[in-house]
């Protein structure tokens, strides 16, 4: 055993010499202080198995040190004994005991006596420190006692969550802190084909798709940082090949100090329920898109219904005119005829559509005379290509048999759409239509076809893909610009399967031209002979005069129209009631129109070329143009009406207007302030 520390402590330096002399020993260290303040800086320094302590000494005395020794915790029970010439008055020994003496030797000592009591203390001592050291021991065992029984228990209870992580029907795993897999449960290995050994450290990563395993990392490293877990939804590889969704969900173990000390996840298959949701998903898009495109359509029909409506009822009001000549009634009679079959035109396409989509169109097939169905066709168009300037041609590239076994209203409606297509998009050059026939191959009928080619506007090619769908157009300027409700090329595709053949575009280039391929199935009576041509009748266009007495007095209107007939009708109207009419085809002239000239109201079409009413309005509104302006349009919805008034008209009128109705509209907003309830004023 080490020297035990005793420390003396005397003012004069003869008393510490002699006490050195009785007690010095080897198995003793002897720790001088000649002073009570130096005896307290060592109290720290050593652990002193007994003080020696003198009584007299200048400044601090043994009593006085005696109690503040006894106030340090490390010293409250060790034996001190006093070492005086002081007398042995009762008095003085009661004061040295309540200081917390266990002795007292007078001078002069007996050596024997200090050596003997000095014993005694150091062997108290020793056998102290040997209890300790011995309770330390049996404390030790005891917890390697404890230690080796929880290892055991862990030991044990791995096995259990072992078996129970077999036992789950979920992929089960742990990893170090850093994410380095150390375990992997059954489900794991069963599903993704990969033991414990190829799963460690990051051999789990091949199990995951690798699109997937990117966003994971990212968002567990995150997650390292801020020591939280998380869920993730991702594709897992099989053992088969295959790839299933699982839902992931970590959760991490810390220490003490709050530092990750491992993760712990599971595999949740959700397989199933994701590929629900991603066609719930993809089926919502579908509807929604469905639903856009009908509204789309809802309001086009709704406009391309209510224009040939708006010459039909006002030409039928002129028609009621007692001083109306014959020649100008018969005009007004093939207006509201010509707009009257563009009605049933679109009528027809609707019902044919629904007819297509609910598998109830019927086809009959009869013997059709394609010569005079061709002719018939070129006299219904050839007016629409002359007023245009059009050199429109129908031509044999072969001889054609004389009858077909088809349908002639389907096939008609085909060349119809077809051609009024080429005509509506071409503003100069040519349409023509050369007709040709194939005789029966080893895999096909004998088709009739009609390569349909123009000069016009063309077709942009990211616009090619949804040419033949229902309800749709290249784009909404197309709309604007030609009108149209978007069923006539669904339609016709759709009959021409019909009848045994196809359509499909063969070639477009924008602003040069598109050709259009159809055929239908040529079967035909082995009697019937074949035509080299066609004899085609010149139509011819009658003209109108209209007359009638006056209702507005000098009022400047400007009407900004681009639909000829509509143009002529209102004009007339406005002419009856007095007023001085101005024309602007497009959005675009009407702006420049407004702002040059002096007028006390203008008529705004809203669907027109070049520049719309919505944008036109905008436009005179951002120039300070403070002259009322009407929206006279086709388009009736409430949506519509609130757009347009929020663009700057001042009023509504939906087409077909009656004549009252546009007169007492004009009335009120250009003479009087007490304006209809539904005008709004700039």
């Amino acid at each position: 055993m080490k020297p035990v520390d005793i420390l003396i402590v005397d003012d004069r330096l003869d008393g510490l010499i002699t006490l050195e002399a009785v007690l010095s020993r080897p198995e003793l260290n002897l720790v001088r202080a000649q002073s009570g303040h130096e005896a307290l800086s060592l109290l720290d320094k050593y652990e002193f198995a007994l003080i020696l302590l003198d009584v007299q000494m200048p400044d601090l005395d043994g009593f006085q040190t005696a109690t503040l020794i006894r106030q340090n915790k490390s010293y409250h029970l060790t034996p001190i004994i006093f070492v005086t010439a002081i007398n042995k008055d009762e008095r003085y020994l009661y004061q040295g005991y309540e200081a917390g003496a266990v002795d007292y030797l007078f001078k002069p000592f007996d050596p024997q006596i200090l050596q003997a009591k000095v014993s005694v203390f150091v062997e108290l001592f020793n056998k102290g420190k040997q209890l300790e050291a011995q309770a330390e021991i049996i404390r030790e065992s005891e917890r390697r006692e404890r230690y080796l029984r929880l290892s055991e228990l862990e030991v044990e209870s791995l096995k259990r969550y072992r078996a129970l992580a077999d036992a789950i029907p979920h992929m089960i795993w742990k990893t170090r802190g850093d994410g380095t897999l150390d375990y992997v449960n059954k489900g794991w290995i069963d599903y993704t084909g990969l033991s414990l050994e190829l799963s460690e450290g990051n051999g789990w990563h091949r199990a995951i798709n690798e699109n997937d395993l990117s966003d994971l990392l990212k968002i567990w490293m995150h997650c390292m940082n801020d020591g939280v877990g998380f869920e993730k939804e991702c594709r897992v590889l099989g053992a088969n090949g295959g790839v299933r969704w699982f839902w992931i969900k970590v959760v991490c173990d810390t220490n003490q100090s709050g530092q990750v000390i491992s993760w712990v996840g599971t595999c949740t298959d959700i397989h199933d329920r994701k590929v629900a949701e991603m066609k719930l998903i993809e089926a919502e898009k579908a509807a929604t898109s469905a639903n856009l495109a009908k509204t789309r359509f809802l309001a086009n029909m709704s406009h391309e219904i209510r224009t040939p409506m708006n010459s039909i009822l006002g030409f039928t009001e002129l028609m009621m005119d007692p001083q109306q000549s014959p020649e100008e009634r018969v005009s007004c009679i093939q207006t509201v005829q010509r707009n009257g079959r563009q009605l049933l035109k679109i009528i027809d396409e609707i019902l044919d559509i629904s007819k297509i989509e609910t598998g109830k169109m019927s086809i009959e097939k009869v013997d059709v005379n394609i010569g005079n169905l061709l002719s018939d066709v070129k006299n219904l168009l050839q007016l629409q290509a002359k007023d245009k300037g059009l050199d429109f041609k129908i031509h044999l590239e072969t001889p054609i048999p004389r009858l077909v076994k088809t349908d002639p209203t389907r096939l008609r409606q085909i060349l119809v759409n077809l051609i009024g297509n080429g005509i509506k998009f071409t503003q100069k050059g040519w349409v023509r239509v050369d007709v040709a026939w194939q005789p029966a191959q080893e895999k096909t009928p004998p088709l009739l076809k009609f390569k349909i080619n123009d000069s016009g506007a063309g077709i942009q090619k990211d616009h090619r893909q949804n040419l033949f769908q229902a309800f749709s157009q290249a784009d909404s300027s197309t709309t604007r610009k030609y009108g149209g409700t978007g069923l006539g090329l669904a339609l016709s595709k759709e009959l021409a399967q019909a009848l045994g053949g196809d359509v499909f575009l063969e070639l477009s280039e924008p602003d040069l031209g598109s050709t259009f391929l159809v055929s239908i199935e040529g079967q035909h009576p082995e009697d019937a002979g074949f035509i080299n041509q066609i004899e085609f009748e010149i139509a011819k266009k009658s003209k109108r005069q209209v007359r009638h007495e006056n209702k507005l007095k000098d009022l400047n209107v400007l009407l900004v129209e681009d639909v000829v007939d509509n143009q002529a009708l209102m004009t007339h109207f406005l002419h009856l009631a007095g007023a001085k009419v101005d024309v602007a085809n497009n959005g675009e002239e009407g702006v420049e129109k407004a702002l040059s000239g002096k007028y006390n109201i203008v008529l705004m079409d809203i669907q027109m070329p070049v520049l719309d009413g919505y944008e036109a309005t905008k436009r005179l509104r951002a120039k300070g143009f403070q002259t009322p302006i009407v929206a006279l349009t086709a388009h009736a919805l409430k949506e519509e009406r609130e757009r347009i008034l929020q663009s700057g008209c001042d009023d509504h009128l939906s087409k077909p207007v009656e004549f009252n109705t546009l007169i007492d509209h004009l009335d009120h907003l250009v003479h009087r302030d007490d304006r209809p309830g539904d005008v709004r004023v700039q």
